[in-house]
């Protein structure tokens, strides 16, 4: 089996090509991030092309020679505030390059099954009584990141309707594991290794606690991408998500018992945003009914890890 895995040097992406290449898949994987690419695994079922989606004739180039039976579109500017600092470039990245990668499949009349790696930015603001979300809800996007992936969602819906092209879109919830920067478990690790390592003093400086987040192990996410791909219903979109909300105060207190460091925890202001949504929740039911899906790893050792990946990755 050959597939193409866009974006591949993104957290996901690396692990997802990682899990395709280890069950002896052939993979393309794109890129366009070459300091990130570095981190992708070397294996020799593994091609390495650089490809920026917002070149039309490159997407094309690609899809047309190596004709992959799956495609997992993955590449994105994936960080709500840079959309705000350049929406210009997040339009572009996740807006034009969703459409180059449909219109080559369409113009090379190829019938490769796509996933599009959607979000749960898409939904926006949610009311308590409307928790945990289904994908029935209204997408109500906040930033212009959430609007780009709204466009994602309904241009790969619409490329189905209009052309029959095959295709799942899976709207991706908070997602952590060992390696991640830039989320709560890892931001804390990295704080408490650090600790440990007396590269800083024994506090750790924290945010809102209070938040509650449906998070799924990276490793299980792969696994959904991929089930709900190749076993979901064409033209479907699927909350992938735990359906397991844990307060950010149990998860600090978790990585916290982990280290023998005696630490002390501390408010910083510059972590506290303006607005903080108090549940983020997703239904899952949909993707469990239709694939027979479900996360496995638990929180304990999803954290046990992440902590364990920067004691090795921090001197």
């Amino acid at each position: 089996m050959r597939v193409m895995v866009t974006g591949a040097e993104g957290f996901i992406g690396r692990y997802l090509v990682k899990m395709l290449a280890d069950e002896g898949t052939t993979v393309i994987a794109t890129w366009n991030d070459e300091k990130n690419a570095r981190r992708i695994p070397g294996q020799d079922n593994i091609k390495l092309l650089k490809c920026d989606v917002r070149s039309r004739k490159t997407v094309e180039k690609i899809v047309g020679k190596y004709a992959p039976e799956y495609v997992y579109h993955l590449a994105a500017q994936s960080f709500p505030t840079k959309s705000w600092e350049d929406p210009w470039y997040t339009m572009e990245a996740n807006v034009i390059g969703t459409v180059n990668l449909f219109e080559a499949i369409k113009a090379l009349r190829h019938d490769a099954k796509v996933f599009v790696a959607c979000s749960s930015a898409e939904y926006g603001h949610v009311e308590p009584e409307e928790i945990p979300v289904k994908e029935t809800h209204l997408l109500q996007p906040l930033h212009p990141y959430g609007v780009s992936k709204v466009a994602q969602d309904l241009l790969a819906y619409q490329y189905y309707k209009n052309f029959g092209i095959r295709c799942t879109r899976g709207r991706i919830f908070n997602t952590t594991g060992p390696g991640k920067t830039n989320d709560a478990p890892n931001d804390f690790a990295t704080q408490i290794v650090e600790i440990e390592k007396g590269k800083r003093e024994n506090k750790i400086l924290v945010g809102n606690l209070q938040t509650e987040r449906d998070f799924t192990d990276v490793r299980d996410m792969v696994k959904a991408i991929v089930i709900s791909t190749v076993k979901g219903k064409d033209g479907e979109c699927y909350n992938l998500c735990s359906s397991r909300p844990i307060k950010i105060q149990n998860v600090l207190d978790t990585l916290i018992g982990l280290s023998t460091s005696k630490i002390e925890v501390v408010v910083d202001e510059k972590k506290l945003r303006p607005s903080d949504e108090k549940i983020i929740l997703g239904d899952n039911s949909k993707l469990a009914a239709d694939t027979g899906w479900k996360p496995e790893i638990p929180m304990y050792k999803t954290l046990a890890d992440i902590l364990n990946y920067w004691r090795e990755n921090i001197e």
